[in-house]
């Protein structure tokens, strides 16, 4: 008679433990105070601030406490981040359970911010008619090349525009 072999269930295990085991236990709590704090983001700075600045690092420093280093797009946000100081280092308690922030730093940094989704612009249909006539206006231009960039730019306008195309 054929035996079948049995091969040994699989052991399930704690997620947590494993990263915490990689990562090392005071480096997976700030990434995981982190990543709440990030959720919460806009709520916490409101919707303008929230899009032009995030959470960028969380250090742990000797005292236990922490210094959390915030990018921003522009040097105008980093000021806004530091006159609302307090009430982020009460709301990082109160909702990302992250307490004892000593120090709040910014970073310029050109992309900047939590964006909840991509915009996708999607391009209207020119008519022919309108192509002949936006033709006839750029026809008197000289230069070759001056003219067709014209065109282009001012075909891309019409594509893109938020107003309605009429012939």
């Amino acid at each position: 008679m054929y035996k079948k072999s049995l091969r040994k269930k699989s052991q399930l295990t704690d997620m947590h433990q494993s990263l915490s085991d990689i990562l090392g236990g005071e480096r997976l709590d700030q990434l995981v105070g982190l990543s709440r704090l990030r959720k919460r983001w806009k709520a916490i700075v409101g919707p303008m601030l929230g899009q032009r600045t995030e959470p960028y690092d969380l250090k742990r420093q000797a005292d236990g406490s922490y210094h959390l280093v915030i990018a921003v797009t522009h040097s105008t946000m980093a000021q806004g981040i530091q006159l609302l100081r307090n009430d982020i280092r009460k709301a990082c308690f109160e909702q990302a359970r992250i307490a004892r922030i000593a120090k709040i730093f910014t970073h310029v940094q050109n992309v900047a911010g939590i964006h909840d989704e991509k915009v996708t612009i999607i391009a209207k249909p020119v008519s022919l008619q309108q192509k002949k006539l936006l033709a006839s206006e750029v026809q008197n231009i000289k230069n070759h090349d001056l003219r067709h960039a014209m065109f282009d730019a001012r075909l891309a306008q019409l594509r893109y525009s938020n107003e309605d195309i009429h012939p």
